[in-house]
């Protein structure tokens, strides 16, 4: 006799299946955004989150290249990291801009904070 399938067995699969999909990204930042993305719908204002990545790339990497290549792509706020070792990413975006970000095949990678707002 099979064990009748959990809530807890689902999530870890779901989880499984994210980290796979994108090995890069932090797991928990993806689906942080994606439940704000579900409840925000909800509410006047923007139906995406405030993000704050921060990106590390492959060693000898460009960091101000990659600065100015995301400058020109994405709308949204980019700097080097306070220690110059990574760039970060700041503005509203939802997970299809994250994997948009996170494409590019320089990037080792991915973490971050989401609020449901902008501070």
């Amino acid at each position: 006799m099979s064990a009748k399938p959990t809530i807890e067995m689902h999530f870890r699969q779901f989880l499984n299946n994210v980290m796979n999909t994108h090995p890069k990204i932090d797991p928990e930042l993806i689906i942080r955004v994606m439940l704000f993305e579900l409840n925000l719908k909800r509410y006047s204002g923007p139906e995406i989150p405030h993000v704050h990545l921060t990106v590390q790339y492959k060693d000898g990497t460009d960091l101000h290249k990659k600065q100015e290549e995301g400058r020109d792509k994405y709308p949204i706020e980019i700097t080097k990291s306070r220690w110059g070792d990574a760039v970060v990413f700041s503005g509203l975006m939802g997970v299809r801009h994250i994997e948009k970000i996170a494409s590019d095949p320089d990037i080792v990678r991915v973490t971050g904070t989401a609020t449901p707002r902008h501070n």
